[in-house]
């Protein structure tokens, strides 16, 4: 199905993919040390993807994860790489294409925070813009260098719900969102013609320690995520199923799919959504500027 921006259709993906578009793929995956990296990666492994290439910036749980894969499947290499830093992140996709072409580019490493505008700092604001949308710019940048050489390749990139459907206090995390969503699709229409895809990837909620990472990567492992939300394999599985379907914009989620119709169908009602959520994630910032006082 032909899934073009605006369009009123949000059909949810097939969820039990089987086919064989990923059989002897390389891919190369960033913030997979849990959640939705994890799970791509895991669900790539089942389906007999030839390596999978993962990265985070925590070493001990990217050798977890990385020893967890490897124990179950093999074809398993990692790096402990920022992907705010562009020298590491280049360096570990060169490395990938020394041995062999790079199919799949799952730019994905992102972090969040609920904050009031008024006293987000120069600082703070960068801390979210860094990975969610430059480390994003360097991984396109990295792979583009080599899918450019062997003449293809698929690039994914990890927006949000929120990049499409804002609200309040998450202002850095949704600037940062919707200024993914925008570059991919500026993206597709210039690479399209040299035989390289782009998608953009907008989950909902999704199960994943960035309800409790902060920007520095301190994680609180009693923040939740909120009812309803997918799994990383749940996650996953939507995912890759819309690059199967040949979906240029993949929401993943019930949540995220009703977000995207109220907002191109019933504006009210997409109001009235947002300013549910504003209220939560009010909540949410005055706990998190309490606590660092």
């Amino acid at each position: 199905m032909s899934y073009e921006f605006g369009h009123p259709e949000i059909k949810p993906v097939g969820t039990n993919g089987t086919g064989p578009l990923f059989e002897g793929k390389r891919c190369f995956i960033t913030g997979a040390s849990s959640g939705i990296g994890y799970g791509i990666a895991e669900r790539l492994l089942q389906r007999s993807a030839a390596e999978v290439w993962i990265c985070s910036r925590n070493e001990g749980r990217i050798r977890e994860a990385a020893e967890k894969l490897a124990a179950l499947y093999g074809r398993v290499r990692w790096k402990a790489v920022d992907v705010c830093d562009e020298d590491g992140i280049r360096a570990f996709m060169d490395e990938m294409a020394a041995s062999g072409p790079i199919d799949y580019v799952f730019a994905n490493a992102g972090v969040s925070t609920a904050r009031s505008f008024e006293k987000t700092t120069r600082a703070q604001f960068d801390r979210i813009m860094e990975p969610n949308l430059y480390g994003v710019f360097y991984t396109d940048q990295a792979a583009l260098a080599h899918m450019l050489k062997q003449g293809y390749g698929h690039i994914l990139n990890v927006s949000s719900m929120e990049g499409y459907f804002a609200n309040g206090y998450h202002s850095a995390y949704i600037a940062s969102k919707f200024a993914v969503f925008g570059l991919t699709e500026s993206l597709r229409y210039e690479y399209e013609d040299r035989n390289i895809l782009f998608s953009t990837i907008c989950p909902g909620p999704v199960i994943s320690n960035i309800w409790g990472r902060d920007a520095k990567g301190n994680v609180n492992t009693e923040a939740k995520a909120p009812e309803g939300a997918l799994t990383e394999l749940e996650s996953a599985d939507e995912i890759l199923a819309g690059i199967e379907e040949g979906r240029n914009i993949i929401i993943v989620t019930d949540t995220a799919r009703t977000s995207w119709q109220k907002l191109h169908e019933s504006p009210a009602s997409a109001d009235r959504f947002a300013r549910s959520y504003t209220r939560g994630n009010k909540n949410i910032a005055m706990y998190v500027e309490a606590s660092e006082n």
